[in-house]
């Protein structure tokens, strides 16, 4: 298996445990990847637990949210 190959099922992998962890608890904020038309990563993101979003790197219009936050509530 080529080592893009295990990083593509890696990243499913970690999606179907965040979504796993989705369903059980309240999300707060949000982070991920941005993907070129090659699959390669160009950029970051988040969504904080104030809701402000911040990005570095290159934006595109394939991202994978691949985390999230979860706050203290006041």
């Amino acid at each position: 298996m080529q080592p893009r190959s295990k990083w593509i099922i890696g990243l499913g992998l970690a999606a179907a445990i965040v979504a796993g962890v989705a369903v059980a608890k309240p999300l707060n904020g949000e982070m991920g990847v941005y993907l070129d038309d090659a699959g390669n990563v160009v950029g970051t993101y988040q969504v904080s637990c104030d809701g402000v979003f911040s990005y570095s790197g290159t934006r595109t219009s394939n991202s994978v949210a691949n985390g999230h936050l979860f706050c203290n509530l006041p």
